[in-house]
């Protein structure tokens, strides 16, 4: 479910509302109204800076309690939804629903889709309706034709595949287009790096390693981590450790227990 500028919709005075409800003292209230209320902003283009504005609603972003705050905030909708699954991490709201037959499943799905608008109107938040996804999975992993979700007065097309969190989901959960979109991006990397080889120490090219090319690989590998083989061994094409070493004649597994006995890296796969 999309979610327009969440951080920026929240309303003070019914965070403060929450935050009492929740069991905050008197003084602490007081704290986090005048944390929130009359904070001005301006907007910098070069050097030229805008008239300072009174923001209105929102939470800081950028600090450490906007984060929370906005969390405090979005909990309760946890409570209006019954049939399906929430998943949430920030503003990213998911919900997932099983059922015996398509028909039910977009039933239930509709239903509590517009359980969670209604939340997001009430609780003066922008949910864009036509932004949303939605994709259909079964057991067997076979997928015929696509199905429409009525929601929000948008009609949702299912997908084969959808991105959550920056992680591409396929109806099969194969991830093999996810694995083959990261290791495209970690291959091109490498490539700019090898040009440069000659003219970068090892411990300017370790760096470079585990900041760029190892990184996408860390990012979540715990949903994707139990993909097909043939995945797999297109991570194990990415070989960032001949470059690291300059070792171009052994294989992999030597490579692998170079790295491991001089511990200067933790391989990529």
């Amino acid at each position: 479910m999309d979610l327009s500028k969440a951080f920026d919709c929240v309303s003070h005075d019914l965070l403060i509302a929450k935050l009492h409800a929740y069991g905050f003292d008197m003084n602490s209230l007081v704290f986090f109204y005048s944390y929130l209320k009359r904070r001005k902003q301006c907007v910098k283009i070069n050097n030229f800076l805008s008239d300072f504005q009174v923001m209105l609603s929102g939470v800081p972003q950028g600090s450490n309690l906007g984060p929370i705050l906005f969390n405090i905030f979005i909990n309760d909708l946890f409570l209006w939804i019954d049939e399906a699954d929430l998943y949430n991490f920030a503003d990213d709201n998911t919900l997932s629903a099983l059922a015996n037959s398509i028909p039910e499943l977009i039933k239930i799905l509709e239903k509590e889709s517009e359980k969670a608008i209604k939340w997001f109107d009430d609780n003066d938040m922008s949910a864009n309706a036509k932004k949303f996804q939605g994709m259909i999975l079964n057991k067997n992993g076979r997928y015929n034709e696509l199905h429409d979700f009525k929601i929000g007065g948008f009609t949702i097309k299912s997908k084969n595949h959808v991105e959550l969190l920056g992680i591409e989901i396929d109806f099969k959960l194969n991830f093999n287009m996810y694995v083959s979109k990261i290791c495209k991006k970690a291959g091109g990397q490498l490539n700019t790096l090898c040009r440069y080889n000659k003219f970068i120490g090892f411990d300017e090219k370790k760096t470079l390693i585990e900041s760029f090319i190892q990184s996408n690989f860390n990012f979540c590998p715990l949903v994707w981590m139990f993909t097909s083989p043939k995945s797999s061994r297109k991570i194990e094409r990415v070989r960032a450790l001949r470059l690291l070493l300059n070792n171009y004649e052994s294989d992999y597994e030597c490579l692998l227990e170079i790295s491991r006995k001089s511990k200067v890296f933790t391989p990529i796969h």
